[in-house]
């Protein structure tokens, strides 16, 4: 028999804490590995830009899958880790903004839609990191 002080997590906080990172891992994924984004201009020519945030997504991807798993297996630090993991596709979708506002030729994602989820990833990322940091 249990104590109070031996209890599991309500459920609902488990799926919570797991369900943020498997959604970032199945929209990052989505975009990244099925949605089928071209790479190649209309000429038939590869595009650094267009293959870098591809690259970018798929990262993202698996590193929000690891975060998912840990958040599923209640590993101490998911919650960080999430953070970091947020902050770490934020740094490459900032990368790809910046590239693709000074490239002439190419736009890989429209800058105002782009400027939005960059403001909403680093949020919810700090936010996520602020709260990690709280529980450890």
């Amino acid at each position: 028999m249990m104590n109070d002080a031996q209890q599991l997590p309500a459920r609902s906080s488990y799926a919570s804490g797991s369900l943020a990172p498997l959604l970032s891992a199945v929209i990052f994924g989505y975009y990244g590995f099925i949605a089928g984004l071209s790479t190649h201009g209309a000429d038939g020519e590869p595009i650094a830009l267009w293959i870098a945030f591809l690259w970018v997504l798929r990262a993202a991807t698996i590193l929000y899958v690891i975060c998912t798993v840990l958040a599923w297996r209640q590993r101490p630090g998911a919650e960080l880790s999430y953070g970091l993991c947020g902050l770490g596709a934020t740094a490459g979708l900032a990368v790809i903004f910046v590239w693709d506002l000074i490239s002439p030729d190419n736009t890989a994602v429209h800058p105002l839609l782009m400027a939005v989820l960059l403001v909403w990833n680093a949020y919810s990322s700090i936010g996520t990191m602020r709260d990690g940091l709280a529980r450890a």
